[in-house]
């Protein structure tokens, strides 16, 4: 069949399928625009967690650990709650956990002819942020993503993708070879040592010694979480998760111009029921908007401007391609 649109339910929210013979996304537009499923229909596998909870609406200001912590969520402007570090009336406003958008409604803006085209006016700072989805192949969803500033002051901002993917101990996480270590960037009482502390990738020697393949994925039974970066100064464009049992792969890929930042948050039960391996596209340096401003690694859009930026999540089997 061709790319079609159509409308469905998920959990009794109102949801809006995008399908191909191979692939069907599923987002929920009253949930911040929450990408529920990214299903392969050849495999028959579900490459996004499930609720951990009964999902309902957060509400501005919610507490994202407490919500049922499945899919993919949009994060902006921040991810650590913070303080605004912009100028003008808004400097200093509380920005709250994990961003604004990811707990608002998001409009349809237009859903068919193969697209789904969301977005969403900034409760606090002024911007709209909008989200066009398509499958530019059988097997390739591509996010092209919209912020425009209508304000007077220039706006700065740190956009992530969130994605929960599903991992289990087959599951390897895949960077291209350049990168060689990677940097701590949560709090040492998480068992990484300091922030910034470095470790060599794929496998690592850990605080307490032992020798740790950081590219794996533990059981929740180890109640353990961890989030690293890819040093500052490396620019990637792409990241996979390979299933070494089956051979099946998801890989991310984007423009580093335009998303010069990769984060990776991996959960083995600290939070989430399920094993979950996040590589995180990100348009700042931290997951603090304020840290990300202090240490001058963050997006920054002119007043009245624009920017564009995407990310394709492309699905196949066998050899990962170079």
């Amino acid at each position: 069949m061709m790319n079609t649109v159509s409308t469905t339910t998920w959990h009794a929210f109102p949801a809006i399928n995008l399908e191909s013979d191979l692939l069907r996304v599923t987002m929920v537009p009253e949930l911040g625009a929450k990408i529920v499923s990214i299903y392969d229909r050849t495999r028959d596998f579900e490459w996004l967690v499930p609720p951990m909870r009964p999902p309902q609406r957060a509400g501005y200001g919610a507490d994202f650990v407490s919500q049922d912590m499945s899919g993919w969520d949009e994060m902006f402007p921040t991810i650590v709650a913070c303080a605004y570090p912009g100028s003008g009336d808004q400097h200093g406003a509380a920005l709250p956990d994990h961003g604004e958008v990811w707990s608002l409604p998001w409009q349809v803006e237009a859903a068919g002819d193969g697209r789904i085209s969301l977005s969403i006016d900034g409760p606090v700072l002024p911007y709209r942020l909008a989200r066009t989805a398509e499958l530019v192949t059988p097997t390739t969803l591509r996010l092209s993503y919209r912020l425009d500033n209508p304000g007077g002051e220039s706006l700065p901002y740190l956009w992530s993708a969130h994605p929960q993917f599903a991992a289990g101990a087959d599951t390897e996480i895949v960077f291209p070879p350049q990168v060689k270590e990677v940097w701590n960037t949560i709090a040492e009482a998480w068992g990484w040592g300091p922030m910034e502390a470095r470790y060599a990738w794929p496998e690592a020697q850990a605080p307490d010694g032992s020798r740790v393949r950081i590219d794996r994925v533990g059981p929740p039974s180890l109640g353990k979480a961890r989030k690293f970066f890819i040093p500052p100064d490396v620019r990637v464009e792409w990241a996979a998760l390979l299933r070494r049992d089956s051979m099946d792969w998801l890989r991310l890929e984007w423009d580093a111009a335009q998303v010069p930042y990769l984060g990776l948050w991996v959960d083995e039960g600290a939070i989430n029921s399920a094993p979950v391996a996040a590589p995180e596209p990100m348009t700042g340096f931290y997951d603090s908007l304020a840290v990300a401003w202090d240490k001058k690694r963050v997006a920054l859009l002119a007043p009245g401007a624009s920017r564009e930026w995407s990310l394709s999540v492309r699905l196949g089997t066998g050899s990962l391609p170079e």
